[in-house]
Formats: structure tokens, C-alpha cells, sequence
């Protein structure tokens, strides 16, 4: 048999994940060209304005004499009082989304903006960016250091850097903070701790019958994948209510890269003074003994995908604190859209799941031999999840993800 040794390669390869760059390059528009300007206000997390944010996203593409001065109210608490004096300035009902032309003309609400923005700007063929006092300025004369607030200046789907006021989107959904995240989840010592149980029942019940260790341990990991994704789905739509309260969306990017530092403490924590059982880490001793009894009842394929189904509801607690910072991440874009994010965090997920059953059906070594390695190691463990969270939670409050 192969005995498994410490995951220093492991641990590497994980940190990695935590730091590698992303960056967004930022455009300047044409200085002669001539625009069509408009005032836009939306928020992360609207519905609403989801709907409108993926429809922008081709259509300034293809209207490059289109600028949007974009104002983001729900993460850019400053943005609020720019917005009030607009509608105020201009007599125009509160809500949003809202692209605002002139004081004559404005489109407001998801449906009455894609079905009529293109009209809109093919009959004003030109028109001033409407500023918050009522007056206007073409947009080649307009100073980014002269808007109120913090507008990012939208041309053919690019972000005009010009300094002042005018700045680039922070980047509140990458691929690197939902690996990152998967990642901690991945190496949770809860999930292989419950796997190994059910494949140690298996094989007491049928020592010889490895084909059934296979079946069991793909069951029991798509049993995983199906629950998380629903649990995720909850999550997300519950930061995307949040978000339509005044004043919560503005904070609720910074309370989760805080939340991540917070757990990555905690995982440090048990690295460096490990205790069975520890708060938002593992499964709580208390627990334990449940799970064991409805693993025992496993005999086949079809108890291991049911028993997977309702075992996800006791690795909440030690598994439930990265995927709650992914949902709150991913409540930035349309619900059915985060299904593929979501697919993937999981897919992560259960990555040493599959491992574990593969290297068991293959013969590369025991279920006993994983579960002892699990335990001399559950410090190391701790510690790669701790420091891809911590750093994680850094990044994002610095802006480098």
C-alpha cells in the first residue's frame, strides 16, 4: 500500500490560489468624437438592475457614441446624495435602474430601458451629459474631477480612468476569490472525516467489493454537489434582498473579506493549538455522534446518495463559512447566472472526495491509511485553509482581487 504523505505540495499549490493577479485595464474615449450622455444609477444585488447590467454589457459594445456617467449606490454610500439631487433637480420619480438624458427625457425600471434605449439614443443622435444642477456639458469638455460622487465613466463597455472622482469598478466578482474560497472548502478536514466514514462501513459490510466503494463514493459526492448548490442559491438570494435595504449593500464587500479574515484567524488557531470540535472549523463534537449513526446505516448506492443528502446539514457548521462569503460575492449578478459559479465552487469542492474514492477503488491504499493521514495532518490542513482566507480577505480589501 502507498502511504500518504504531508501536503507540503499541496499546501503550495493551494496558497497559490489565494494570490494569483487579476487585473483590468481601463480606456480612454475618443477626445473628438461626438456622444450621446447620460446619468445611470443602479445598485449590486437589484434584480433589477442586474437585468439591465447584462444587457449593457452588449449593447455599449455595439453604441460606441454612448457614455454612461454610472453611479453604484448600494457599495458606494456616496453615490446616494448624487442620485437625490438628480431626482430632485430634475423632477424625476425615485428608483432605479435609472438612466437619466435631460429632464425631458429618462427611462426607469429594467423593461422600459431594454426595450427603449436604443431608440432613445438614435433619435437624440447627440446630447450633453445632464449635470446634477440641472445644466449639461458635452462629454469632451466634461472633467472626471467635476462630477459629484464616485461615477465610473462607461464608453463602449469600458471604464474611463481620468483621476478625481472618476474611478475605475472595484472588481467585486473574480474567478481568483471563488477558487480561493473552493479551495479552503476542499481541504476541510469535515467532508473526508464523513467520506471515510461511510466507505470504512462499506467495506466492513463487504470487504471485497471495491466496484461499491466507487458507486458509493460518486454518490455520495454528487449527493454534495446537489444540496451545496441549493444551499448556495439560498444564500445568494438572501444578500440580494439584503442588498435592496438602504445603506446594508454599501458595507456588505468589506463585512465579507473581514468574515474571511476572521475564519482564516480561526483556522490559524487550530494550527497552532488544535482542539477536536472548533468554532466555525469542524463539526461540533456534539454532532458527532449523529453522523456516525446514520452512516451506519449505509449499505448501498442509493443510502450513500441519500445519507449525503442529509449529512450536508451537519457540515454547515464547519463547511458553511467560506460558501458564505462566495454567496455573498456572487449575489452581485442574476440568480440563475451564479448556477455555473456555483457548479464550479463545488466541483472544487469534492475534489478530494473523488481522490480519496479513486485511490481506495484502485487499490493505492486503505480507507484506514486516509483517515490516519487525515489526522496526523488536520493541523496542515487548518493552516493552508487559514492562510488562503486571511489572504484572501487582505486582497479584497485592498482591491488587488
Amino acid at each position: 500500500m502507498i502511504k500518504m504523505k504531508k501536503p507540503h505540495l499541496f499546501l503550495l499549490i493551494s496558497l497559490m490560489l489565494a494570490i494569483i493577479p487579476f487585473s483590468s485595464a481601463s480606456h480612454a474615449g475618443e477626445p473628438n468624437a461626438t456622444y450621446v450622455c447620460a446619468v445611470y444609477f443602479t445598485g449590486i444585488g437589484c434584480p433589477h438592475c442586474a437585468k439591465v447590467e447584462a444587457f449593457l454589457k452588449d449593447f455599449l459594445n455595439a453604441t460606441p457614441n454612448l457614455v454612461l456617467l454610472k453611479y453604484e449606490l448600494y457599495q458606494e454610500q456616496s453615490n446616494v446624495p448624487v442620485m437625490d439631487s438628480y431626482i430632485s433637480s430634475y423632477g424625476i420619480p425615485p428608483g432605479i435602474p435609472l438612466i437619466i438624458f435631460s429632464k425631458d427625457v429618462y427611462l426607469r425600471g429594467d423593461s422600459p430601458i431594454i426595450d427603449n434605449l436604443g431608440s432613445t439614443v438614435a433619435s437624440l443622435g447627440e446630447n450633453p451629459c445632464p449635470l446634477m444642477n440641472g445644466s449639461a456639458m458635452n462629454f469632451n469638455e466634461l472633467a472626471c474631477d467635476s462630477l459629484p460622487g464616485k461615477p465610473e465613466v462607461l464608453v463602449e463597455n469600458e471604464s474611463v480612468s481620468g483621476g478625481g472622482a472618476c474611478v475605475e469598478p472595484k472588481q467585486e466578482l473574480t474567478i481568483v476569490k471563488i477558487l480561493s474560497l473552493a479551495a479552503v472548502d476542499a481541504v476541510n478536514p469535515c467532508e473526508i472525516a464523513v467520506l471515510t466514514m461511510i466507505l470504512i462501513a462499506i467495506l466492513t459490510a463487504d470487504p471485497t467489493n471495491r466496484k461499491k466503494v466507487l458507486h458509493v463514493g460518486l454518490a455520495f459526492s454528487l449527493a454534495i454537489v446537489l444540496m451545496y448548490i441549493v444551499y448556495g442559491l439560498i444564500i445568494i438570494r438572501f444578500f440580494q434582498l439584503a442588498q435592496t435595504l438602504k445603506g446594508v449593500g454599501s458595507v456588505i464587500y468589506n463585512v465579507l473579506a473581514v468574515l474571511a479574515i476572521i475564519l482564516g484567524v480561526f483556522n490559524i488557531r487550530d494550527f497552532v493549538s488544535y482542539k477536536p470540535g472548533g468554532f466555525a472549523t469542524e463539526m461540533p463534537i456534539f454532532l458527532r455522534p449523529k453522523v456516525k449513526k446514520l452512516i451506519a446505516s449505509v449499505t448501498s448506492v442509493r443510502g450513500a446518495f441519500v445519507i449525503g443528502l442529509l449529512v450536508t446539514l451537519f457540515l454547515i457548521p464547519c463547511t458553511m463559512g467560506p460558501y458564505f462569503i462566495a454567496g455573498g460575492l456572487l449575489s452581485s449578478i442574476e440568480l440563475l447566472k451564479t448556477i455555473p459559479w456555483l457548479v464550479l465552487y463545488n466541483l472544487i469542492f469534492i475534489i478530494p472526495m473523488i481522490v480519496i474514492t479513486l485511490i481506495v477503488y484502485l487499490g493505492f491504499t486503505t480507507v484506514e491509511n486516509v483517515s490516519g493521514w487525515k489526522e496526523r495532518n488536520i493541523k496542515y490542513l487548518h493552516l493552508v485553509a487559514g492562510a488562503i482566507l486571511v489572504l484572501l480577505g487582505i486582497a479584497m480589501i485592498l482591491g488587488l482581487v
